[in-house]
């Protein structure tokens, strides 16, 4: 199942062990950090991909009963036309233990979009603390809360 992968590790748990600072297991890390005598770091920074970086700084906006997933797939890498269908059923399974889903729907072509609209707004905030910066294949999953008319002009008389 798609969402049986997703998980909250990230690349995050690793930084700490990759800065010199001793492993959890209390083991020193053999890269440690030098710095020069004019006090000025020279230890290179990898950098984050940039859906990381603006799926961890986005607002999430206000609670409502609407949610939007975003990054939670790459159209350019799907290989099966009816991917979104794949997408949708497992999301629905997945975000259906917050509460009822009242209407979803997987934009297949755009950065991983994925729309919510749940029957209450506990269930929508339930289901965004789970899914927000969760990671699924290497993507940090953002999630958003929509206000409902910008959701109900989207999906006009569907949801």
């Amino acid at each position: 199942m798609l969402m049986q992968k997703l998980d909250r590790t990230g690349i995050a748990t690793s930084i700490a062990g990759s800065l010199g600072v001793p492993a959890a297991n209390g083991a020193p890390n053999q890269q440690a950090v030098n710095l020069p005598l004019n006090t000025q770091a020279t230890v290179p920074m990898p950098m984050l991909p940039a859906q990381v970086i603006s799926a961890a700084t986005e607002a999430v906006g206000s609670p409502t009963e609407c949610l939007l997933l975003k990054n939670l797939f790459d159209p350019a890498t799907e290989t099966e036309p009816d991917f979104d269908l794949d997408i949708k059923e497992d999301v629905e399974e997945e975000c259906s233990k917050f509460g009822r889903v009242k209407h979803i729907y997987v934009e297949k072509n755009s950065a991983g979009w994925v729309y919510l609209r749940f029957e209450n707004v506990p269930a929508a905030m339930n289901a965004q603390r789970a899914m927000h910066l969760r990671w699924f294949a290497g993507r940090s999953i953002s999630a958003i809360f929509m206000p409902p008319h910008e959701y109900e002009a989207k999906f006009k008389g569907v949801a």
